[in-house]
């Protein structure tokens, strides 16, 4: 990921710009090789989608995202509750919210924003908890995702990279769980199309966090590779 150049995957890839903003589609590319990424015990997904948004700008995006209280308004497909239990500055949010799927599961996530520039915004959330409701079937044991936004003079491109750990599960299994929606790619589609829906209402106002709000304290800072890895 830190090898990347373009700011946008569709930046590279100009018949992919113009399927998303010509064509309207909501596209998913790979992040890092096939999918499942297979570990002990588990697997890694990890996928990119990009969405176009017409007539909008990255300043009232960045607002409805950061309104974490109404979330479950603006997914309501994805999200049955929200609501934002740290803030530090503008750029720092901690929120919880109850996911639909791929099964009834809590969450709790820690928020980094950063404006590139003018027309530019970039965020990264870390899942810090997660727990699934009821039956533990591990769908879901963490979720790590990469936001990136920019804005010109027709709208708003969107991308969101979403990096998924859950429990091991063999071929069938994931075959009988796609058909019932318990699939990161589709997930990721979901999510980018209820954004895209959202901001195309004229008129709706997002509300910004309010008064008096915990401090979030230091960001959260993951386990990193190895040193040698690094260098």
């Amino acid at each position: 990921m830190a090898s990347r150049t373009a700011f946008l995957a569709v930046d590279a890839d100009s018949a992919l710009l113009q399927s998303v903003v010509r064509g309207r589609n909501i596209q998913t590319v790979l992040g890092n090789g096939p999918n499942p990424h297979k570990i002990t015990g588990a697997m890694i997904y990890d996928w990119i989608g990009t969405v176009f948004v017409p007539n909008t700008t990255v300043e009232r995006t960045v607002k409805m995202l950061q309104d974490y209280n109404h979330r479950a308004q603006y997914f309501p497909e994805i999200i049955s509750s929200a609501r934002l239990l740290c803030r530090t500055g503008d750029d720092r949010f901690g929120f919880a919210m109850r996911l639909k799927e791929p099964a009834v599961i809590d969450s709790e996530n820690d928020v980094v924003w950063e404006r590139v520039d003018a027309r530019r915004w970039r965020c990264r959330s870390y899942s810090t908890k997660v727990n699934e409701i009821g039956k533990q079937h591990g769908y879901l044991y963490r979720l790590n995702s990469y936001w990136r936004f920019a804005e010109d003079e027709r709208g708003v491109l969107i991308e969101g990279q979403t990096i998924t750990l859950s429990g091991e599960f063999g071929s069938l299994m994931r075959t009988l769980g796609s058909l019932a929606g318990i699939n990161p790619e589709k997930s990721l589609k979901k999510t980018l199309a209820a954004m895209r829906e959202t901001l195309a209402k004229p008129g709706l106002e997002f509300a910004k966090a309010p008064e008096g709000t915990a401090d979030c304290g230091q960001p959260l800072l993951p386990p990193g590779c190895p040193l040698e890895s690094r260098r």
